[in-house]
C-alpha cells in the first residue's frame, strides 16, 4: 500500500459503529491493537466517521490563532475550542492537533503535524465516538473488571484500590476463563437481557498483584521486585499491559471476550496484611442501595470520584436520562448473587473463593 493511501476500517459495538481513515499506518495500527473489543471489517456505512490525517505541513501558527474557550480534554491537556457553522473545532497545543466536529455528518475531522499525535488520537477519538452511541442507546458506566468463566458472566465492581485487578488476574489464573475488562464496563439493559460491553484500554495493575503472580512478575522492572512485599502493595505506580499482551494473563485457550452477560455479582476488599478470606452474600437490597449511592461505583460518595468520565467531544445524554438507565441496570444486577469477598495478599486463596463461589451456583444446560 502506498503510503499516501488511506488505510480504512469500521470498528462495531452492539448498536454503535465508527469508521475509521488514516494516512498514518501508526495511527491505524495504534487503533488495531487498543481497540482490542470491538469488531471490525472492511470500511461500510457506519453511524459516525474519524478522519485522522498526519500532515508534517500543517501551519501550527496559523492553528494557534483559534481562540475561545479552554477545554480539558484529558489529564492535564487542554484545549481551545470555538463553534462552528457546523459544529466545534478545537486546537491541542501541545501534541499540535487541528480536531473538528462536523454535528450534521457525524463526522471528525484530525489533523496532526507528528505521526505521534495521530497515534494519540485515533483509538482515543473512535472510542468516544463509539461509547457516546452506546451511552445514548441505553448504556451507563461502571466501574468493575469482568471475565467469563464456562459460559458464565463475573463481574467484579468496586472503587478504586479494593482489589478488582487483583481478583481478576488471580482468578483468570488459577480458575482459567476469558478476559472481558480491567476498569471500565459498559452495561445495558434491555427488556429482561442484562448485557455488558468492554470500555477497550490497556490493564493497570499494582506492582504487588503483578509479583505475586509468577507468571506476570517479569512484567515489573527489576528493581521494584526487590522492593519488601508490604511496599509492594503500596507502590502508587502501576505497570501497564497493552491489549496485545493479554493473552499472557490467561490460562492457554482462554480468550479476549467482546461483551459479557452477566451471573455474578463480585465485590472485593482487599487489604495485604489479611491472613484470612471471608466471603459475604449481599442481599439485593443492600446491593441495590450502593449500586445506586455509588453510580455503579463510579462515584465514591466519602472521596469524590472513583473512575473519570470525560465527554469533551461528544456530550452523554442528559443526566436525569442517564439516572433511569443506570436504574435499571442497578435493579438487573440485584437479581444476581452478589457477595463481597475480603482477602489479603494470597492470589491463590482469593482465586479459591472465587471458585467456590461459581461452584455453588447452578449450571446452565450445556456447561461442563
Amino acid at each position: 500500500m502506498a503510503a499516501d493511501t488511506p488505510h480504512r476500517t469500521t470498528f462495531r459495538q452492539a448498536t454503535a459503529s465508527v469508521s475509521l481513515r488514516t494516512n498514518c499506518p501508526g495511527a491505524y495500527r495504534q487503533a488495531l491493537d487498543t481497540l482490542y473489543s470491538y469488531k471490525r471489517g472492511a470500511e461500510a456505512a457506519a453511524r459516525w466517521s474519524v478522519d485522522v490525517r498526519c500532515d508534517p505541513t500543517l501551519d501550527v501558527g496559523d492553528a494557534a490563532g483559534i481562540t475561545g474557550e479552554v477545554v480539558e480534554i484529558g489529564p492535564k491537556l487542554f484545549a481551545s475550542a470555538r463553534s462552528t457553522p457546523t459544529g466545534r473545532v478545537y486546537w491541542v497545543s501541545d501534541l499540535q492537533t487541528m480536531i473538528a466536529l462536523h454535528r450534521a455528518y457525524r463526522l471528525i475531522t484530525v489533523q496532526c503535524a507528528t505521526e505521534q499525535a495521530a497515534r494519540h488520537w485515533a483509538p482515543r477519538l473512535i472510542r468516544q465516538a463509539m461509547t457516546a452511541q452506546l451511552l445514548g442507546d441505553g448504556a451507563v458506566y461502571a466501574h468493575a473488571a469482568a471475565f467469563t468463566h464456562s459460559g458464565r458472566g463475573v463481574v467484579i465492581a468496586g472503587h478504586r484500590r479494593r482489589g478488582k485487578t487483583t481478583t481478576l488476574l488471580a482468578a483468570l489464573h488459577r480458575l482459567g476463563g476469558n478476559y472481558v475488562t480491567n476498569d471500565r464496563l459498559l452495561l445495558r439493559c434491555t427488556g429482561s437481557e442484562l448485557v455488558g460491553y468492554p470500555w477497550p484500554m490497556h490493564l493497570r495493575a499494582g506492582i504487588g498483584t503483578l509479583t505475586a503472580l509468577p507468571h506476570l512478575a517479569g512484567l515489573v522492572p527489576e528493581h521494584l521486585r526487590r522492593l519488601p512485599l508490604v511496599e509492594r502493595w503500596t507502590y502508587p505506580d502501576k505497570v501497564a499491559v497493552e491489549p496485545p499482551d493479554f493473552p499472557r494473563l490467561m490460562q492457554a485457550g482462554g480468550t479476549v471476550a467482546g461483551e459479557i452477560r452477566p451471573a455474578v455479582l463480585l465485590w472485593p476488599d482487599l487489604e495485604a496484611d489479611r491472613t484470612h478470606v471471608v466471603t459475604e452474600g449481599i442481599s439485593p437490597q443492600a446491593a441495590l442501595t450502593e449500586l445506586l449511592r455509588s453510580e455503579l461505583f463510579m462515584t465514591d460518595p466519602g472521596r469524590a470520584v472513583s473512575a473519570h468520565v470525560n465527554h469533551w467531544l461528544i456530550p452523554a445524554p442528559d443526566p436525569a436520562v442517564t439516572a433511569g438507565y443506570r436504574r435499571a441496570v442497578a435493579l438487573a444486577l440485584t437479581d444476581l448473587p452478589c457477595y463481597r469477598i475480603r482477602a489479603g495478599s494470597d492470589p491463590i486463596a482469593l482465586a479459591e473463593a472465587v471458585g467456590a463461589i461459581l461452584d455453588r451456583m447452578p449450571r446452565r444446560r450445556g456447561e461442563p
